[in-house]
């Protein structure tokens, strides 16, 4: 992982102090790789204690440590300056997957794909534009042989919520990880047994703070860019390689559901 990933994995839970630490280097990432704690700390106006909490907390040992992953980090222009928006967009959904792929943890999959097999019931949260990635789960594993739900309005998923149990799995989608109504079924569940995913951009957020396993995705979202398609590529990725790991763990169960789900619909053909 970056230091631009670990940085916005955790920027929701900075100090205000540590964030003006975290926007200085994120602006000016190329000359801070060359500059002392003393250098940096006064043209931030911090003090050296603010800069020590802001390393350790995105989870360096030491000023130097950080700035050698920060010398690692591309400071070029990503696009030039022509109107090629095809090239733009290819270009962008190319760095989300490449970010989200190094934000993956297989040790984690591992456990995923064990924990699934475990649980008669799964479901999955979303609200908004994060509810479409949960439909697309649902279909996606429910292909693969399991019994799942989307559930995208909020009144349901808390009503869902209050009658699980320890037999049942949530898979939460929040890009922000602090979508109330988000949290609000999740703690109900997880009060009430159930086995709770995540899949975030922030590790440290409300809504991560509650997962049994969290899952982090890449790409961030400013205000403008709520719902934006580009964020749901890093979901869908997250989704597809979920997917794909517990698929491959029983192959032929994998491949008779998608068998019997084949013939079925071919079955409600008319010629």
């Amino acid at each position: 992982m970056g230091y631009f990933d670990k940085v916005e994995s955790i920027y929701p839970s900075l100090t205000k102090s540590e964030r003006k630490v975290a926007d200085y280097i994120k602006d000016n990432g190329e000359n801070v790789v060359f500059m002392s704690i003393k250098q940096l700390t006064e043209d931030i106006k911090v003090g050296d204690a603010t800069v020590v909490r802001f390393y350790k907390k995105v989870g360096y040992t030491g000023f130097q440590d950080l700035k050698m992953d920060l010398a690692k980090e591309d400071f070029s222009e990503k696009y030039d300056d022509s109107d090629n928006y095809i090239e733009k967009i290819a270009l962008n959904y190319k760095e989300i997957i490449e970010s989200t792929k190094s934000l993956v943890d297989s040790d984690k999959i591992k456990k995923f794909v064990e924990k699934i097999k475990e649980y008669k019931k799964v479901f999955f949260y979303g609200i908004g534009a994060s509810g479409l990635a949960a439909q697309e789960a649902e279909m996606t594993f429910f292909r693969a042989g399991l019994h799942t739900k989307a559930i995208i309005d909020s009144h349901f998923q808390a009503m869902n919520s209050a009658i699980l149990d320890d037999e049942c799995m949530v898979i939460a989608f929040s890009l922000s990880g602090t979508t109330a109504d988000i949290y609000d079924a999740l703690k109900i569940a997880k009060d009430n047994g159930a086995y709770i995913v995540v899949i975030t951009n922030y590790l440290l957020s409300p809504v991560g703070e509650l997962a049994d396993i969290i899952f982090t995705t890449s790409k961030k979202e400013s205000l403008l860019e709520g719902g934006s398609l580009s964020a749901k590529i890093s979901q869908l990725y997250i989704i597809d390689i979920l997917c794909t790991a517990y698929s491959l763990t029983d192959k032929e169960k994998y491949l008779s559901a998608r068998s019997k789900s084949a013939m079925a619909i071919l079955n409600k053909r008319k010629d």
